[in-house]
């Protein structure tokens, strides 16, 4: 299953909260949901407490752009069965995110709509004379 462009962009900015990824170091979230950081890695929440709160922090960046207000959000992940303290990390950490780290999100989800594009590869025919 191809992961969409706003779930690629998500994932990785979440994992560079978490890994605490310095902005300017290369990661790349693949089609297929991997993760490029020097090597291949996915990210396993079933197995891994990080990896878990890279995949709800993900999902809450996730919904918030899509409108969910953050008490919306944290009263959804205390539901979830979480527990109340993860819940307040993560609100947290979305309240504290910038306008300009919100935009600059948007602008990868962006990035990766256009990696995603169908283009039309140019002919290879030969027309007139050559």
């Amino acid at each position: 299953m191809q992961a969409t462009p706003e779930n690629r962009a998500c994932l990785e900015w979440a994992c560079r909260v978490v890994y605490g990824i310095d902005a300017e170091a290369e990661i790349y979230a693949r089609r297929d949901g991997a993760l490029v950081l020097d090597d291949l890695f996915r990210i396993d929440p079933a197995n891994s407490p990080t990896d878990a709160s890279i995949a709800a922090l993900a999902q809450m960046m996730k919904l918030h752009l899509g409108g969910a207000s953050f008490g919306e959000l944290r009263g959804d992940l205390i539901g979830s069965g979480v527990g109340e303290q993860f819940a307040d990390r993560v609100h947290d950490h979305l309240v504290d995110v910038s306008v300009e780290e919100w935009a600059g999100l948007r602008g990868r989800i962006r990035w990766y709509r256009d990696d995603t594009a169908c283009t039309e590869s140019a002919s290879t025919a030969e027309q007139g004379d050559t």
